[in-house]
């Protein structure tokens, strides 16, 4: 009987230690919340990118909840995440009061809201994008190339353009950065800014850069998401040079995207993946990306370089190194 007891006891050891290692291999699971859809080329786009890449590098479990602009969803969908999944990342501006009312109901969950600081949960992190140095740059940049009269798309005005998605904060801390930026460059050019009101009208943001288009900008900023779409579409009908934004954009409309502010979201979400695995993620944080971080900066693809040119390319990385030291001084939104 004891040998046959402690063959019992053997055998319940070994399923325990088999079903410890099989809980142990479980991947960590984590979702993505986005108040619009995927397939803006931009904002969504580069936050799915972070995730597949941690899937893929990392082993985690991954899904994306997408609420598609519908403001009784955005609750719903925090929620079905934070259910199922152990890490639930929030994007868009939309997100944060409904975030910072489901989060409490679920104390054991990770949220990381993306693009705004949010401070005094204890278990909501955020990550902050320093947009407007980035921005700065690429103001800097349009300033330089609106005088190259050279090229066929630019014309015999200094003036320069962007368009808006909506008019809230983060939206302005990118107006504010380019301005800045084209004005440290020459502080008499003209900046013309648009908002559309609306992040998923791509006809609408046409509209609006082809109003300032009229006005005689040559170069437009497109900080609107998939609105953003249109006022590539109306760069390529009208010949006139877009800036793109989030991701690189070059792409899209090949010798028509001068570069693009890359706001790399993916990067951010991959980074604190990476840390919530390796026990250095801190709960209740604020995450701070800039330049010196890389989580904001032109693209600088081999388009870029080939529009703009070496003379360009050297005076933005000098001005890039100035904010790095604290040299340039960059304001934000006021």
């Amino acid at each position: 009987m004891r040998k046959i007891g402690m063959l019992m006891l053997v055998g319940i050891m070994i399923v325990m230690g088999m079903w410890m290692s099989v809980a142990q291999a479980a991947p960590v699971k984590v979702a993505m919340v986005v108040a619009g859809t995927l397939g803006d080329r931009s904002f969504y786009d580069s936050g799915n990118e972070g995730l597949m890449q941690a899937a893929k590098e990392l082993g985690v479990e991954t899904k994306v909840f997408e609420c598609r602009s519908v403001p009784s969803a955005f609750s719903e969908q925090i929620i079905a995440a934070a259910q199922s999944y152990e890490v639930v990342f929030t994007i868009g501006w939309e997100l944060v009061d409904p975030l910072l009312e489901v989060a409490p109901e679920f104390p054991d969950v990770k949220f990381i809201h993306i693009d705004a600081a949010i401070e005094g949960v204890a278990n909501v992190s955020s990550l902050d994008y320093l947009e407007n140095e980035g921005s700065f740059v690429a103001g800097a940049m349009a300033a330089m190339m609106t005088t190259k009269t050279e090229d066929t798309k630019i014309n015999n005005q200094k003036i320069i353009g962007a368009v808006g998605g909506m008019d809230i904060p983060v939206i302005r801390n990118f107006v504010a950065g380019y301005e800045a930026g084209a004005k440290y460059i020459d502080p008499d050019i003209k900046v013309e800014v648009g908002y559309v009101g609306n992040f998923e009208d791509p006809a609408k943001g046409k509209e609006m850069a082809l109003t300032i288009f009229n006005k005689g900008a040559d170069i437009i900023f497109q900080i609107a998401g998939n609105t953003g779409n249109g006022v590539i579409e109306a760069a390529k009908e009208s010949g006139f040079y877009a800036i793109g934004v989030d991701s690189d954009q070059g792409y899209i409309a090949p010798g028509f995207i001068m570069g693009s502010m890359m706001k790399r979201v993916g990067l951010s979400i991959f980074e604190t993946i990476q840390k919530i695995l390796d026990g250095s993620y801190k709960d209740g944080t604020v995450m701070s990306y800039g330049i010196a971080q890389n989580g904001v900066g032109m693209s600088k693809d081999e388009d870029m370089k080939k529009i703009v040119g070496d003379e360009v390319m050297k005076k933005l990385e000098e001005i890039e190194r100035g904010i790095v030291e604290g040299t340039i001084p960059v304001p934000a939104r006021s």
